[in-house]
């Protein structure tokens, strides 16, 4: 099922409605962005694409452990 990039606001919309369910992230999702996914309600976020396709990919796992630390 294909869906279309949701923004910020629907997540923050989404979390409202389901409560205490959990929400993930998922799709397109880089650390930079992850941050704000977070912020805006999700629980976590789920990523594959940008640690495989990156050049160093224990490095950019590294980076996505750091950056996401606070929400652990």
């Amino acid at each position: 099922m294909k869906w279309a990039p949701q923004g910020l606001e629907k997540i923050k919309q989404w979390k409202k409605r389901i409560g205490p369910l959990p929400l993930v992230g998922i799709g397109g999702l880089t650390p930079e962005r992850a941050t704000d996914v977070l912020e805006a309600g999700a629980n976590s976020a789920a990523v594959v694409t940008d640690i495989i396709l990156h050049k160093k990919p224990e490095e950019r796992t590294q980076q996505w452990i750091k950056v996401t630390q606070k929400w652990r």
